[in-house]
């Protein structure tokens, strides 16, 4: 049997029914909400950049928590350009405390996704950590960022084309506790070079869950 079995499950949002997957770990160290880049360009729960940062997060045994936004795949509603979407991640962050309670919440995605959960997730003391895969920072306003205190990751890559790395570097440096990754060669979508993801979760998880317990 497989110790860490996927599991569908529904989400209940103002929008009706979200469909997530879930990889359950029975005494998970922590447990991650993955959010998908934008819809309305096909992203899903199943993008390949969000699959593999579930795939890093659960080598360090954090379970996780993929869900399709409004609007996308089976999901009711429609894209509401990142307003209702925050409204998703709540559900999403109201299941997975009530499915483990008392456990650490990492919180963060690919792109849109990165905007999204970062933005519904900075004053709910609940998460403990911020991830943002491919931030796309010439499309958002990531400012509200400087705001935030708990500790944040940025993973990126050096071409991509929807967020300059200057301008990463520039919020990374007005950011308390933010550290970043840069991945040479790689552009938005982490093309060639995927798997580099993966392990970067893995490393990083498995880093902030050990400082985290220290603090």
């Amino acid at each position: 049997m497989n110790p860490k079995p996927l599991r569908h499950i529904d989400l209940h949002s103002d929008a009706g029914r979200l469909e997530g997957l879930y990889r359950q770990i029975d005494d998970p160290a922590a447990v991650a909400i993955v959010c998908h880049p934008l819809p309305t360009h096909g992203g899903t729960l199943h993008n390949k950049v969000v699959f593999r940062a579930a795939k890093g997060l659960e080598a360090s045994n954090v379970a996780t928590l993929r869900f399709n936004f409004r609007g996308a795949g089976a999901s009711g509603g429609v894209h509401d350009g990142g307003e209702g979407e925050q409204r998703d991640f709540d559900a999403a962050l109201k299941w997975v405390v009530k499915m483990h309670p008392h456990k650490p919440v990492l919180a963060g995605g690919f792109s849109f996704g990165s905007w999204v959960a970062s933005r519904a997730a900075c004053e709910e003391a609940d998460v403990k950590a911020l991830f943002l895969i491919g931030t796309p920072a010439n499309k958002y306003d990531f400012g509200y960022l400087r705001a935030c205190r708990k500790p944040k990751f940025f993973l990126h890559g050096s071409e991509d084309e929807f967020g300059s790395v200057d301008k990463l570097d520039r919020l990374v440096e007005s950011c308390t506790d933010a550290e970043s990754m840069i991945i040479e060669g790689a552009d938005h979508f982490f093309a060639n070079g995927v798997e580099v993801v993966e392990e970067a979760m893995r490393e990083w998880s498995s880093r902030i869950l050990e400082e985290l317990a220290e603090r």
